[in-house]
């Protein structure tokens, strides 16, 4: 909430307008965009008062508050919960808005939080709400923010397991960093260059004074050589479970004749949801791009993704 007196200036213009190019161009990197300007933006949520709010205060505050035009401080038995959005398949969301131009002018909530989309995104994960994301603008954008982009965020910006660091930041920054290099050592090392990785990157997030946890049976590498310009290596995570963290696998897909490279990573998704896939790019971006496949189609269906690839 902004505090009271002070009229809150929302400078959301660079998200807006990456919302308006995603809108017409759904690439990874625009949504990649999108995160990036959310993650330091502050938006507007609306809000209801609780039933034990005390109205006398309440009306007292709207007093102060010059009947909305000047944001106040709600605190306690008057301090506003989130208003969820339900579509008609059920799912629930949180609504967000980038401005007060984003808002019908006959569109009126009980109450209006403003708040950094940090804040929205880490109440938006509690697991009580049971919620599929966030939706951005429902009157005009309506684009959705799914719960596994929303979590990848608040571990951004929070603890993250070192497991799933290496994951997504060790074995990918390898691979980018020399594609023909990492695709020849994993193909002759196999399991045991993985084993390597993930040791060298514990060591450095833990220190020399932490044991590393894992065998080399904990991991798995399996290397199919499609095309003479596709090579993929997948690399189980989690096999038997031995492995801590919500990355599964990882699908290192290389073209030897042009030196392209695609990284995919699956995660698992929120309880009694779908794996999520994503990709990480050369700079460390990790873009959820929707579900995950079935497990034993991941194969087919990432051929399929890579532009690249001969049919």
């Amino acid at each position: 909430m902004a505090d009271q007196g002070k009229e809150p200036v929302l400078h959301n213009e660079a998200l807006e307008e990456a919302i308006k190019v995603f809108k017409g161009d759904q690439s990874n990197e625009n949504l990649a965009k999108i995160m990036m300007q959310l993650e330091r933006a502050t938006v507007m949520q609306p809000a209801m008062l609780p039933k034990e709010a005390d109205m006398q205060k309440v009306q007292s505050l709207i007093e102060k508050s010059q009947g909305g035009k000047v944001p106040v401080k709600l605190t306690g038995q008057t301090q506003p919960r989130p208003i969820i959005l339900k579509n008609d398949k059920g799912d629930q969301f949180f609504a967000v808005f980038t401005s007060q131009s984003q808002m019908p002018a006959d569109q009126k909530y009980p109450a209006m939080m403003f708040l950094p989309f940090k804040a929205c995104s880490q109440m938006a994960a509690r697991e009580e709400l049971k919620l599929t994301g966030v939706v951005l603008n429902p009157f005009t954008d309506n684009l959705v923010i799914h719960k596994a982009a929303l979590d990848m965020l608040n571990k951004k910006n929070g603890q993250i397991l070192t497991e799933d660091k290496i994951a997504r930041d060790g074995l990918s920054g390898n691979f980018y960093q020399d594609r023909q290099g990492f695709m020849e050592k994993i193909g002759k090392e196999k399991e045991g260059y993985v084993f390597d990785c993930y040791r060298e990157a514990y060591k450095k997030e833990k220190g020399d004074q932490t044991p590393f946890p894992y065998r080399q049976e904990d991991f798995g590498v399996i290397i199919l050589n499609i095309s003479d310009t596709l090579h993929m290596a997948r690399i189980g995570l989690a096999e038997g479970g031995a492995v801590k963290g919500v990355c599964l696998c990882a699908f290192c897909c290389y073209n030897p004749q042009t030196d392209e490279g695609i990284y995919y990573l699956i995660q698992r998704g929120p309880q009694k949801q779908r794996n999520r896939l994503l990709t990480v790019d050369g700079q460390g971006t990790c873009t959820d791009i929707g579900e995950a496949p079935e497990e034993g189609s991941e194969l087919y269906e990432l051929m399929g993704r890579v532009p690249w690839a001969e049919q």
